[in-house]
């Protein structure tokens, strides 16, 4: 954990030198006010998040995450899998803590990286805002061009990985 805080310091840093250099201590007075006002309107999202998460925790227990996968394996589990990523709200702050759960679940590693990919791919929450700032034709263009990715990227890491489940990614590491 202290290797991400280190380079997330090192780069807070860099970037407040730029800062200064270019505009002086009012660029750099301005920025932090920027970055206050992003924290105020992000707290209420995080703490709702890390509330779903939990919650989600609590209700997703290992006995029906492996029903399911009984229920869904292979090819059924990777398009349900991608299809609940496009599905599942909000911002990685939200969904990789309620990924992190399936460590203790060990599900399967091509089923944890096919929601990740559907969940990058189709956000499907994404879809209303490009329908009316982009084109509606142009949107659905890009989702069925790229409809096929999280199925073709599961299939290929359920061969490329089979043995492997999520719990070897979550390792803890002496940082």
């Amino acid at each position: 954990m202290k290797g991400p805080l280190y380079i997330v310091l090192l780069a807070t840093l860099f970037v407040s030198l730029i800062a200064y250099l270019t505009g002086g201590i009012s660029l750099l007075i301005e920025g932090m006010g920027a970055t206050l006002h992003t924290l105020i309107q992000a707290i209420p999202l995080i703490l709702a998040a890390f509330v779903v998460v939990g919650q989600l925790q609590q209700l997703v227990s290992t006995e029906v995450i492996n029903k399911m996968l009984q229920r869904f394996s292979g090819l059924k589990g990777i398009i349900v899998a991608s299809v609940a990523g496009g599905i599942f709200p909000g911002p990685p702050y939200v969904y990789y803590p309620f990924l992190a759960s399936f460590k203790e679940k060990k599900i399967p590693f091509y089923l944890f990286f096919t929601f990740i990919v559907g969940k990058q791919t189709y956000d499907f929450a994404r879809l209303p805002m490009e329908v009316s700032l982009i084109n509606p034709g142009i949107a659905l263009l890009r989702n069925i061009i790229t409809a096929p990715v999280p199925i073709i990227m599961g299939i290929l890491s359920r061969y490329i990985y089979l043995d492997i489940n999520t719990d070897v990614f979550f390792e803890e590491r002496d940082d």
